[in-house]
């Protein structure tokens, strides 16, 4: 749907997300919208740079004939093409088929493409949009519940399993399930990760990462993701280097932290969450909705909002705000597993009273119970934050 209404722009548009997430195949059902919206088949350029058909194209001078030979006598032409930022120089050759043909571009990339990449070679900038795994009201349409399993059922297969669809169609197989979430993880790492110039310790990379999914939800730096290595710790600059190409290949977001008190970022402190909890299942065991999962269930879900983000370090505890900029509107939210206890009441709110203006304060919860507070602070319900509109 969004590629619908950006239909015919001028910017180049580029889907990007972990690999597996669906970038293709969305690709694939555009350009059947394309079709039916009355294109014509010889004036759809589909090009999957990640078949093996053209595993050994790696010349930006063949890769410019390709498009060419394919681009239609009459008419505009649509041009879908599957990761051409594995070939050097794609960049000139994208945008010279934007400027030669006149094409209308859709590209995917499993590798975060950096701004200054690009700008020199499109103008107008490129529109990103950011492909993530199946939200939980999604998961259900894919996963294909019987009307008895109930919604907190449902959540807990979900926390499981994650949003990979390819996975998720799997239900039915639990050795198929657990086979195509490990090839879609050990893909990513192998293609996009370790790909990366001086990225050759597949050991260290996969020691890294189950640390990384042991301590998400934790403000973490450098330093001390090197202190849980008891023998023979990398170097920080290592550790900062294979974290980076992870971050970069979608796989964890890493989230700058924020303190409160002046408003500056804590200096090489972030939150990582990882893309996909069927990953996190993967790495270390399944997983019980535990305030570490609540906080990242919502993050994810704040990124399908495409709002900005950001979190805020108050006293030992982190905030998340919401900010839509097109308003000037924000939310403060601090996720709580439970608020049965006063102890676990203060916990959720004292950071939250901490914040000193009138926007609107939250607090979601898998607490079936808990009501808002008595000084306006919303409590929501995790299930109904992931399935409300």
């Amino acid at each position: 749907n969004r590629l619908n209404r950006l239909l015919d722009r001028d910017e180049v548009k580029i889907l990007v997300g972990a690999r597996g997430v669906g970038k293709t195949s969305i690709l694939d059902m555009f350009a059947q919208s394309l079709l039916l919206s009355g294109v014509k088949r010889e004036n759809i350029v589909r090009i999957d740079l990640d078949a093996l058909t053209f595993r050994t194209l790696i010349d930006a001078e063949e890769f410019f004939d390709l498009i060419s030979a394919q681009i239609a006598d009459q008419g505009k032409t649509y041009l879908l093409i599957d990761e051409p930022a594995r070939i050097p120089n794609w960049q000139m050759v994208v945008s010279g088929v934007k400027n030669i043909f006149g094409a209308d571009i859709y590209i995917t990339s499993s590798i975060e493409i950096p701004i200054e990449d690009i700008e020199e070679f499109f103008d107008p900038p490129p529109i990103f949009l950011n492909v993530l795994p199946l939200s939980f009201q999604e998961f259900q349409i894919f996963y294909k519940f019987s009307e008895e399993v109930t919604l907190k059922e449902r959540l807990e297969v979900y926390l499981k399993v994650g949003g990979m669809p390819a996975a998720v169609q799997m239900r039915a197989n639990e050795s198929a399930l657990t086979s195509t979430i490990l090839s879609n993880f050990s893909a990513s790492l192998m293609s996009d990760v370790l790909g990366g110039v001086g990225m050759t310790d597949y050991d260290l990379l996969i020691n890294l990462t189950k640390k990384i999914f042991a301590q998400f939800g934790a403000v973490n730096s450098f330093t001390s993701l090197r202190k849980l290595f008891e023998e023979r710790p990398p170097k920080v600059t290592t550790i900062e280097s294979y974290i980076e190409r992870l971050r970069k290949a979608y796989l964890f977001y890493a989230v700058p932290v924020i303190d409160l008190r002046d408003g500056m970022p804590i200096p090489r402190m972030a939150k990582y969450f990882p893309v996909d909890l069927g990953y996190q299942t993967l790495m270390i065991g399944e997983q019980i909705l535990t305030n570490e999962i609540l906080e990242c269930l919502v993050y994810l879900e704040i990124l399908r909002l495409e709002v900005g983000c950001t979190i805020f370090r108050v006293g030992k505890s982190t905030v998340f705000q919401i900010e839509r900029s097109d308003l000037g509107d924000k939310i403060y939210i601090k996720t709580a597993k439970n608020l049965e206890s006063e102890e676990a009441q203060d916990a959720a709110y004292t950071p939250l009273r901490a914040i000193k203006n009138l926007f609107a304060r939250w607090v979601i919860t898998s607490d079936e119970n808990a009501t808002n507070s008595d000084d306006g602070i919303k409590v929501t319900n995790v299930l109904d934050f992931l399935t409300s509109e």
